[in-house]
């Protein structure tokens, strides 16, 4: 991989970051405070984006991986993703004055929606271009820690824009923002058109990344290396929203220092952060990725449970913690992005397919839903405990809720995590030795599962063919044994009303708001900003079990022999109860 590919792919990521930090950091005060539109408003609108993105991300997964086109699989998607990211992002800075609160908060969510749709668009696709880049695991390394460095300085850049604003005498917030937006939306054209002009896509057969999609997630979720790194994401993605909502209320209460700490704080983790992702890279190539991902982990759970035990006047030990638990900052995007890509070949030697997108589209739904509870939870905590707004003197009890909700809470998270990776399965020697398998599956030879030890032949040698084997991973083994039985009615029923039920369920989520939606000039609080997460969640599994009706009806139409279901099991799920009773049946059968 040539430094120009490296360069390219990673200036778009610093740009990304600023602006994903404006977004995430000032957009809802600019609004509220300088456009004058309710708080409530901001907090359903930001949530419904996070609940449209539990359809969307997949969908664009499952779509980027089955294209045919003469520009490839990703870069289509990538070009009108960013031009529409563009303008969403000009025009969500910059509201008309003369707008009506009605109007102003239909700018504000379709803005919102719209951004979050072409992010998505062009997100998706350009992760999945970064896992397949290069086959190589050092140049794969090198790619995602350039990218992390690159994203670790556009945060910065983005932290400290408005106070370079406001040094330059532009202080008014929607001067800022008109600035912001042209700034950061020229250079955001600028450098995605020197990613398109330079960054060549490699040629991959698209029928192999044609799958459907309930069979796809399936398929993800019996990847064991898939099921490590995926719990573990979902359980440490919470503590990087954590800290950031708690950071001003731990200085201002605990510390009991000046608001302008926040900013030296934060100033510390990014830095260290960034000039220690060079030692990081080193420890890599020599130690593999698991190590230093635990190493990492292991500083995170230490320096965020020594933030507990600070307290007044301790801004400088708690300057220099902030700058030891940033060393592993930069590691989760290099590592975390080698790891994915390793990930996406070892489903290669289970199923034949190149499915980058549609992982990439798993692991990034995780943070856009993290930062929900993540934000929300902690304040509705404090709320509970009697912390009083804008109050220079808060009770033990709240003080001891915000040191244990900034330090404890995400350590303990983090070490939860940490536990799980111990266990991931793929290193450096297990991964060389699955690439040697997919070569070997390409000359039509039987190789034996790095991880599981188990003898694979190629997909197109197996007991069941391809087209049935994705057909029958439509449902579950139990379904299997059922449909086998002849008894595809009771199926039906089921997979029907699941469809139903869980829509009823996402409409009566919505449903309750109502009364809330009345009013909102007030912050609704972390109840309906959740709830219309969890009603696209709902929505998502109707969607979900919808998919599998036509693979159900298909099956109807024409029937598979029992023998060949068994087959299909007994390759995917050899020791389910449900193998289990298939085979008893048809052996009393015969």
């Amino acid at each position: 991989m040539t430094d120009p590919t490296r360069f390219a792919f990673s200036l778009q990521g610093a740009v990304s970051a600023a602006m994903a930090l404006l977004l995430a950091v000032y957009l809802t005060k600019f609004y509220v405070d300088v456009v004058a539109l309710p708080a409530g408003v901001m907090a359903l609108a930001i949530a419904a984006g996070r609940a449209f993105d539990a359809i969307t991300d997949p969908l664009m997964g499952w779509l980027s991986d089955r294209t045919r086109s003469r520009f490839g699989r990703r870069m289509p998607y990538i070009a009108i993703g960013v031009l529409g990211n563009t303008a969403m992002f000009v025009l969500l800075l910059n509201p008309p004055e003369a707008l009506p609160e009605v109007g102003l908060a239909g700018w504000a969510v379709a803005a919102l929606l719209l951004s979050f749709l072409f992010l998505t668009i062009s997100a998706v696709p350009r992760q999945a271009l970064a896992m397949e880049l290069t086959q190589d695991q050092g140049q794969r390394q090198d790619l995602f820690a350039a990218i992390a460095g690159f994203v670790a300085i556009g945060t910065i850049v983005g932290a400290v824009m408005p106070n370079v604003l406001s040094g330059m005498g532009i202080e008014d917030g929607r001067e800022q923002m008109f600035w912001q937006s042209m700034m950061y939306g020229g250079a955001y054209l600028a450098a995605n058109l020197l990613f398109l002009l330079v960054i060549r896509e490699p040629r991959v057969d698209a029928v192999r990344g044609r799958v459907p999609l309930v069979p796809g997630v399936r398929r993800a979720l019996r990847n064991p290396a898939f099921r490590i790194t995926f719990a573990s994401h979902i359980i440490t993605a919470i503590p990087f929203a954590i800290p950031a909502t708690m950071l001003p209320f731990y200085t201002e209460h605990v510390l009991q220092a000046e608001g302008v700490w926040v900013g030296y704080f934060l100033l510390a983790y990014l830095l260290s952060g960034l000039l220690a992702l060079p030692i990081w890279l080193i420890v890599a190539h020599a130690q593999g990725k698991r190590v230093v991902w635990l190493s990492a982990g292991a500083i995170a759970v230490v320096g965020g449970s020594a933030l507990f035990f600070a307290g007044p006047g301790d801004e400088r030990l708690v300057l220099f913690i902030h700058m030891m638990v940033g060393l592993q900052s930069a590691v989760w995007l290099f590592v975390g992005g080698a790891m994915h890509a390793d990930v996406v070949d070892y489903d290669e030697l289970l199923t034949g397919k190149r499915r980058e997108a549609q992982f990439a589209a798993l692991w990034s739904i995780i943070p856009k839903f993290a930062l929900i509870p993540g934000a929300a939870l902690p304040l509705a905590v404090l709320g509970s405990v009697g912390y009083v707004p804008d109050a220079a003197t808060q009770s033990p009890e709240v003080v001891f809720a915000i040191k244990t909700l900034h330090a404890l809470v995400p350590a303990v998270l983090n070490a939860i995590g940490l536990g799980l990776m111990w266990w991931y399965p793929l290193s450096e020697a297990r991964h060389a030795a699955v690439q040697r398998a997919v070569a070997a599956h390409s000359r039509g030879e039987t190789v034996v599962d790095p991880i599981t030890g188990a003898l694979l032949p190629p997909p197109s040698r197996r007991a069941v063919d391809e087209a049935t084997a994705w057909r029958l991973d439509s449902f579950s083994p139990a379904e299997l044994v059922r449909i086998a039985g002849g008894a595809w009615r009771t199926v039906t029923v089921a997979v029907v009303a699941r469809v139903v039920a869980w829509a009823a369920l996402s409409l009566g989520l919505l449903a309750s708001l109502w009364p809330q939606l009345r009013s909102l000039e007030q912050d609704p609080g972390a109840l309906p900003a959740l709830t219309i997460v969890v009603a696209g969640l709902t929505l998502t599994a109707s969607l979900f079990h919808a998919a599998r009706l036509p693979a159900l009806w298909r099956l109807r139409r024409d029937p598979l022999p029992p023998a060949t279901i068994l087959a299909h099991l007994e390759a995917v799920a050899p020791r389910s109860l449900a193998t289990h009773r298939l085979r008893g049946a048809i052996g009393l059968s015969l």
